[in-house]
C-alpha cells in the first residue's frame, strides 16, 4: 500500500510540474513577443527545472536557430518572468523597461 500510495503522489508531483511548465512557457512567449522583435518561432528544451522557491527555469531557442538562445525563471507568485535571457532585438518602445505581457 506505501509503494501505492508513494507512486500516486509522485504521479501528482509530475503532473503540478507539467502545468507550471506549461504555464511557464506561454509566459515566456507572450514576454518575448511583447519585448523583441521579428520573432516568428520559439522551441522550448525539455530541461527544465523548478527551485525550491517555486519558480520554473526554462530553456529555449528563436526561430528554428540553435545558436538563439532563450533562458528564464518563471516567477509563479507574481506570474512574471522575473530572470532572462534573450540573444533577439529589444522593440524601441521595450529597451528601457520591459513591456507589459
Amino acid at each position: 500500500m506505501k509503494e501505492q500510495h508513494d507512486n500516486k503522489m509522485e504521479a501528482q508531483e509530475t503532473q503540478k510540474k507539467e502545468e507550471l511548465y506549461s504555464l511557464a512557457k506561454k509566459r515566456m512567449t507572450d514576454f518575448i513577443k511583447t519585448n523583441y522583435k521579428e520573432i516568428e518561432r520559439i522551441d522550448y528544451t525539455n530541461d527544465y527545472e523548478v527551485n525550491p522557491m517555486g519558480g520554473i527555469e526554462i530553456n529555449g531557442y528563436l526561430n528554428g536557430n540553435v545558436k538563439k538562445e532563450i533562458w528564464g525563471i518563471y516567477d509563479k507568485g507574481n506570474n512574471k518572468i522575473i530572470s532572462f535571457t534573450v540573444d533577439a532585438i529589444e522593440k524601441p518602445e521595450c529597451e528601457d523597461k520591459i513591456c507589459e505581457y
